[in-house]
């Protein structure tokens, strides 16, 4: 990033294609541009507006802060392994995100869908960062047969979803994001950005499969009320998946 924003000809869409690969300084960006400092007329939903307010070299800026204290991933090798793991998990839940809300129109908008799909595990590194050894536990239990949310209430007394909500809200995110981080509740009925949450649902479902080569929800978790919310018939399943594959092989390509 700090090498693209030195160039004086580049564009908002080059500098976004930079940021979007990295869950953590993407949320840094965005917390920024909704700061109170920044003061913009209206909420920032996207990597590319903040690029657009922020300019580049605030960006740049920003970049040589982080970029400092993110070089200590991890104090050993275990808890870099796993984070690393959730990185990789987290961009390919954010390309199949933005593919549904691009295959099936509504809501939800590709760009805000690509944002929660890139963060919706950042409720987990936080919660790394804070205690872990707790979290060492945590995947233990999860080895064991435990579903990860359990163990991690367990250990924290929260899960990562409440936290990853949690500190979009305090980040000042617009409601949007904060509630489509909110990915493994089922919202009610007629609430608000149901559609966005759905989509980030199946975008964390179908990065797994992508990645386990499983294409039946019988035999990997799919959330039914999110299937609901996009129409998927169980029947389109594996149509769903073949096309989520594709698009997750083309970014790596791209990348």
């Amino acid at each position: 990033i700090v090498e693209t924003t030195g160039n004086g000809d580049v564009s908002a869409t080059q500098i976004e294609r930079e940021i979007i690969v990295d869950p953590g300084f993407s949320a840094k960006v965005l917390a920024l541009a909704n700061s109170a400092a920044i003061a913009l007329p209206k909420k920032v939903t996207s990597i590319r507006d903040a690029v657009m307010f922020l300019g580049s070299k605030q960006v740049r800026q920003l970049a040589l802060t982080v970029g400092v204290f993110d070089l200590f991933v991890g104090k050993n090798d275990r808890e870099s392994l796993r984070r690393r793991a959730w990185w990789r998990h987290s961009l390919d839940a954010a390309v199949c995100c933005k593919w549904l809300a691009c295959k099936y129109p509504g809501e939800a908008r590709p760009d805000e869908a690509y944002t929660c799909g890139l963060l919706h595990y950042i409720g987990r590194t936080i919660l790394d960062r804070t205690d872990p050894q707790s979290y060492e536990k945590v995947m233990l239990a999860v080895e064991r047969g435990v579903p990860v949310r359990d163990a991690e209430r367990h250990f924290y007394g929260c899960d990562h979803v409440q936290v990853s909500k949690g500190v979009a809200v305090k980040w000042g995110f617009p409601e949007m994001l904060a509630e489509g981080l909110n990915y493994a509740e089922v919202p009610d009925s007629d609430g608000h950005f149901a559609r966005l949450r759905a989509c980030v649902s199946l975008g964390a479902s179908l990065a797994d499969m992508v990645v386990g080569g499983c294409s039946s929800p019988e035999n990997c978790p799919v959330a039914g009320w999110a299937l609901e919310q996009f129409g998927i018939q169980e029947s389109e399943w594996e149509s769903v998946v073949l096309g989520a594959t594709q698009a997750v092989a083309d970014a790596k390509r791209a990348a």
